[in-house]
């Protein structure tokens, strides 16, 4: 029998919205963030002229203390994006489960967050991007690969070969045009609430859109 997964995104597939930008806004709203910290973000935006370039800056969490860090985060999903989770995306996850696929989470957000949603939804491998710690806190340098666009293909091709899936019968599940890459590595790609070029390309190729 053909081993097989399930990859699920997180930010616009699982939850309707960005995990970070809830986030973010929790922490504005405690006054979590040192000003300098607002100030060099906005700095870098200014320069790059691109949210999604700045977002994968984290500046404005540097010297911030881990624990404490994570605790808010516990906090945010508590309050708020626990009941952002998608019911019906919720309910696919535990249909691939009973049919025997490995589900997976990979996300381009910050792997503090994903953690949360991978322990409550208990799927298998959690995929994120990850944050440099020194001292117990973080420096707002990222490390490894980052989960987005050509990188989450070459990430689910590596999750292939590390665990013998077999693509052709397996599910990826997308929301942003950026995915792409990924879905058309799998037998059964679904765009998911897809942005209008996803949309675009779903329809051409003739994908499922949900």
């Amino acid at each position: 029998m053909k081993k097989t997964c399930a990859i699920f995104d997180l930010d616009g597939t699982l939850i309707s919205k960005s995990s970070e930008k809830v986030f973010l806004k929790h922490l504005l709203s405690n006054g979590e963030i040192p000003v300098s910290n607002l100030l060099a973000w906005t700095s870098h935006f200014l320069k790059v002229r691109s949210y999604p370039k700045a977002k994968s800056n984290k500046v404005h969490l540097r010297g911030l203390d881990q624990g404490h860090l994570c605790n808010l985060a516990q906090e945010c999903f508590t309050n708020s994006l626990r009941a952002s989770i998608t019911p019906h995306i919720s309910a696919l996850i535990q249909t691939h489960r009973e049919e025997g696929r490995t589900i997976v989470l990979m996300s381009g957000s910050l792997s503090f967050l994903v953690e949360l949603f991978h322990e409550h939804l208990q799927t298998d491998i959690m995929i994120a991007d990850e944050l440099e710690v020194v001292d117990g806190r973080f420096t707002g340098k990222r490390v490894g690969i980052r989960p987005y666009a050509q990188n989450k293909a070459a990430l689910a091709k590596d999750l292939a070969l590390r665990y013998g899936f077999d693509l052709e019968s397996s599910y990826a599940y997308g929301n942003h045009h950026s995915d792409v890459y990924k879905l058309e590595l799998f037998g059964n790609p679904v765009a998911v609430n897809p942005n209008r070029l996803l949309r675009r390309i779903a329809t051409a190729r003739k994908w499922q859109i949900e």
